[in-house]
């Protein structure tokens, strides 16, 4: 069994105004599952693993004992929470196999900030594209470069966010109608360190 904090659980499905039944679909398991695992109920390694990729936040997270820095950021009619990316590995888990991507970042403070989110958001757009096209080898490359990115902001006094969330795609047919298809969307969104929007998720405070 593995070990995950209940309360973190429903804190982090609150914090993005997500029922318990969005948060099973999200994450691909059952209310009931869902409804135990809050309750501090037995929670196996698969489920651990489904939750932590929802909140894109490290496993060992949802335990109770390490901080969970996360911001408000607006997309499309909702406002989504969502979490602190640390890695390369952690921004590639967000863009890998979606279907489509939605980027937005606070006013920046000055032209050299502006400069850096621009390029942030192209570098992280451009893997994104060629993610299922490019070899092993490229993606090791790619995932260094794009924690050598989230260094430089850090530098800078900003930080980037991601959320990565399920909706469903319409696609026209040729007879005028159309089909359905479930997909990803990659959410990224980049803020200041001192930004007013940032909350941080402390389950020992």
């Amino acid at each position: 069994m593995a070990q995950v904090s209940g309360e973190v659980v429903r804190k982090l499905r609150e914090g993005r105004g997500w029922t318990q039944e969005v948060l099973a679909y999200q994450a691909s398991l059952s209310v009931k599952t869902i409804q135990r695992v809050e309750k501090g109920g037995p929670c196996n390694m698969e489920t651990r693993a489904a939750l932590a990729s929802v909140f894109q936040i490290d496993a060992k997270q949802l335990d109770g004992e390490k901080k969970i820095e996360q911001a408000e950021a607006p997309s499309g009619d909702d406002l989504l929470l969502y979490t602190r990316l640390l890695t390369g590995n952690s921004v590639a888990d967000v863009f890998d196999g979606t279907y489509w991507y939605r980027y937005s970042s606070e006013d920046a403070r000055t032209s050299e900030d502006n400069e850096a989110i621009a390029a942030a958001v192209a570098t992280i757009n451009d893997w994104s594209e060629i993610w299922h096209e490019i070899e092993p080898g490229s993606k090791i490359k790619a995932v260094f470069e794009i924690t050598e990115l989230l260094k430089d902001l850090e530098r800078r006094g900003m930080w980037i966010f991601g959320l990565r969330t399920k909706t469903t795609f319409k696609f026209p047919l040729r007879d005028g109608g159309h089909t359905t298809q479930e997909g990803a969307i990659a959410n990224f969104h980049i803020a200041y360190a001192d930004s007013e929007k940032i909350i941080v998720l402390d389950p020992k405070a």
